[in-house]
């Protein structure tokens, strides 16, 4: 990746995607164009680092993923072929695998030995507020993978229906469907749980 880093012009800003403009750069780095890949790097990378932080709870985790999925998507880019699939759907779809890979070979371990009880006032609210965010990611987990991708998307990252139904390969009116049912299997799995701390 420093090579093209290294061989780019100045960043393009993150904003609103111009497929043209994408399917133009998308052209170009499949010949092999490293300036035009990192032009595509820099327009999807932060949303892929969102993307990625929302579901590992992580940000240092989501960098080091986002990293691994534009290292494969340049290796693959000469692979890719436009038959509906924008190229913001391909990368998530990569980092959704990334992700996938993660989980799969971490091993969580937490050693209590040299854990310091605090006597600030505000580590009560600290605690209450993780606790809370715990068991919503307990709950997350519980749901199918579809349920957690579309509610991660809609509302940690904000996306429309239509953007979810191309990063998801699904169409826009299935996509509505599935939030709904992804909002009462999330409520099921919190009222199981007990609620809510």
């Amino acid at each position: 990746m420093n090579q093209m880093e290294a061989s780019r012009s100045a960043p393009v800003a993150p904003g609103p995607v111009d497929e043209r403009i994408v399917i133009a750069l998308v052209d170009r780095a499949r010949g092999g164009d490293a300036e035009a890949f990192g032009q595509l790097y820099d327009r999807f990378q932060p949303e892929i680092v969102h993307y990625l932080a929302h579901r590992t709870g992580d940000g240092e985790v989501a960098q080091d993923l986002a990293q691994q999925v534009f290292v494969k998507a340049w290796q693959a880019i000469p692979r890719y072929e436009h038959r509906g699939t924008p190229f913001r759907a391909w990368l998530y779809r990569m980092a959704h695998n990334q992700m996938v890979d993660h989980f799969r070979a971490r091993r969580p371990t937490v050693d209590l030995e040299h854990v310091e009880l605090s006597e600030d006032p505000e580590a009560e609210s600290i605690v209450i507020t993780q606790e809370l965010h715990a068991h919503l990611r307990v709950a997350l987990e519980r749901l199918s993978e579809d349920h957690r991708q579309v509610l991660v998307l809609r509302f940690l990252m904000e996306k429309s229906a239509r953007e979810i139904g191309e990063i998801m390969g699904r169409k826009e009116v299935t996509v509505r469907g599935l939030q709904m049912r992804a909002l009462q299997a999330l409520r099921r799995e919190i009222e199981s749980m007990g609620g809510l701390p």
